[in-house]
């Protein structure tokens, strides 16, 4: 056999080969039931989705904690609130753990993109509702397939996805800025198409109480594609500190040489002046148009006004010299609009003038101005 020990030989594969159709190899598949082998799904479930994700158990210990105190207020009854591990799964495989009828809510978790879930079993809002109107939380009406969710039921629903969005907010403020947006809501979840049958989603699932007899789920689902961006900071801080800490520096100092060589255009604007239509139509070259020299040069950098300047020469070559510079955003905020009309002001003095003039100075050639190319 060759010397590698994993790879064989040319000669070794055709002796192999020949064996096998000899017969002096058995190629029958045995009893593999004691053998290492095991089968394994291609679309099984990411096994290291939820290490990436270990900070969501924390969000939603504190999501459970919060939301039981707003029950608490908008119900005016003690709710029990329990967490249940978070799962990732596929898209299909979590729709079929919704019953039929549902309050299925699409959501948004801007900044993060795409939508996402946020279910209420019947049981919870029946007993919501019931609570919220001085019962002790016992409703038990069952919900038909044909029939929807009353005026009353839709409003108290909307209070307790309020109450939802509100806890997630501040839940997920330490790790992340969330604001969950509501988009539209459907009682079917085979309606709820908010993503394909295998892509990825992460689900938070909450086991609420209200009363002794009453019991539902709340779920939250992410799909895992919007988490992705941010999976660093969902590592957990005591495993990935450090190593955020380095790629954050890592990334400022790639960051700063990025900009530093980045190239912008600068002009120096000696004047603009005003011109009517018919005097423009009626420019050729070689005339001059008069202007009254500005008292400094303004300097542009990608539009902006961010220096003064004088304009002269240096070694026989025009320049110009920096004089003061502005900030920017006070100088966009206050300044531009009055230097703009200073020059402009300026600028127009004389304007008249030129149109009569301007024949007689390319005759003479001795007039100072700006000669038009």
């Amino acid at each position: 056999m060759s010397t590698s020990g994993q790879v064989l030989s040319r000669e070794e594969v055709s002796a192999l080969v020949e064996a096998m159709q000899s017969g002096d190899v058995d190629t029958s598949a045995g009893d593999t039931s004691s053998s290492e082998v095991q089968p394994y799904s291609l679309i099984a479930n990411d096994t290291t989705s939820r290490g990436q994700l270990a900070a969501l158990e924390m969000i939603n210990d504190r999501f459970s904690r919060q939301f039981r105190g707003s029950l608490l207020t908008l119900l005016r009854q003690a709710v029990k609130v329990t967490v249940m591990p978070f799962d990732v799964m596929t898209f299909s495989a979590y729709l079929k753990t919704l019953p039929s009828p549902c309050n299925v809510n699409i959501v948004r978790f801007p900044p993060l993109r795409g939508y996402g879930l946020v279910t209420l079993e019947p049981s919870i809002v029946y007993g919501a509702v019931d609570s919220f109107f001085g019962g002790r939380g016992g409703g038990s009406l069952e919900l038909s397939p044909l029939r929807g969710f009353t005026p009353t039921e839709e409003r108290i629903i909307q209070l307790l996805l309020e109450s939802v969005f509100d806890n997630l907010r501040e839940a997920w403020a330490p790790v992340y800025a969330l604001n969950p947006e509501f988009v539209s809501r459907e009682i079917n979840p085979a309606f709820a198409q908010v993503g394909e049958d295998r892509e990825t989603v992460v689900v938070s699932r909450f086991e609420l109480e209200l009363g002794s007899d009453v019991r539902g789920q709340l779920t939250v689902m992410y799909p895992f594609s919007a988490l992705k961006p941010i999976r660093l900071l969902l590592r957990g801080r005591l495993q990935a500190g450090e190593r955020d800490e380095k790629l954050a520096a890592r990334w400022s100092d790639q960051l700063r040489d990025a900009v530093s060589d980045a190239e912008l255009e600068m002009v120096a604007q000696l004047v603009t002046l005003r011109v009517s239509a018919l005097d423009l139509a009626s420019i050729r070259a070689g005339d001059t148009l008069w202007f009254k020299p500005p008292p400094s040069v303004k300097v542009l950098v990608q539009s902006s006004h961010v220096f003064d300047a004088e304009y002269g020469t240096a070694d026989g070559n025009a320049a110009i010299r920096i004089e003061r510079v502005l900030d920017p955003p006070e100088e966009n905020k206050n300044g531009s609009d009055s230097a703009g009309a200073e020059h402009a002001d300026e600028s127009e003095v004389g304007n008249n003038a030129a149109a009569r003039r301007k024949r007689a100075a390319t005759q003479t050639g001795k007039i100072v101005g700006a000669t038009a190319a």
